[in-house]
């Protein structure tokens, strides 16, 4: 051999062990690529999906959905009476009407639902029947057509958890008290 040549030698065989060990952190940091990527596009723009996550709509995972709670938010916040405040101890007695209540909850919160709109749609009935024309405050009207979409929804199967039928119930029974006193 001259001094101008140089001599390549390749050799294929098994892989040592170091060989073996850097292509498992290869692969490792492959996985792991688009899950931290995804993580700082999170974490650049949080705020923004923060702002864009409050004017969803509706949330769905699998057969959860966060529209009926999210719509009670709304009906609760723009309520014209306080909210009622918190009970110190359960009721002992309870009135043939919460005790069917409580009893269409455990079967079932969209019937529980149901029942309670029904209490609102008689106390309706009984307003028109009176010969005085009794109205309701504009505010009130928009909570009755309200509370009628969520109802809707509880008739349709939509899923309604057991403390949203709850907070249901507590807004039907403030309005139809407003309904009452109009």
């Amino acid at each position: 051999m001259t001094d101008s040549q140089a001599t390549i030698m390749l050799t294929v065989g098994k892989a040592t062990e170091g060989a073996h060990w850097f292509d498992r952190l290869v692969t490792l940091t492959g996985a792991l690529a688009w899950p931290l990527v995804a993580l700082v596009v999170a974490l650049l723009f949080r705020a923004q999906l923060v702002a864009l996550t409050a004017r969803l709509d509706e949330l769905r995972w699998g057969d959860k959905s966060a529209r009926f709670a999210r719509r009670l938010d709304r009906l609760e916040a723009s309520a014209p009476f306080p909210p009622p405040p918190p009970p110190d101890e359960p009721e002992i007695a309870l009135s043939g009407d919460h005790a069917r209540f409580l009893q269409l909850l455990e079967i079932s919160p969209g019937a529980a639902v149901l029942d309670a709109w029904a209490r609102v749609e008689e106390g309706l009935a009984r307003l028109a029947r009176r010969a005085d024309g009794g109205e309701l405050d504009r505010r009130i009207r928009a909570m009755v057509v309200e509370l009628g979409a969520l109802r809707a929804d509880a008739a349709r199967n939509r899923p309604i958890t057991v403390p949203d039928a709850l907070r249901f119930r507590n807004l039907a029974k403030r309005v139809l008290n407003e309904i009452n006193l109009a």
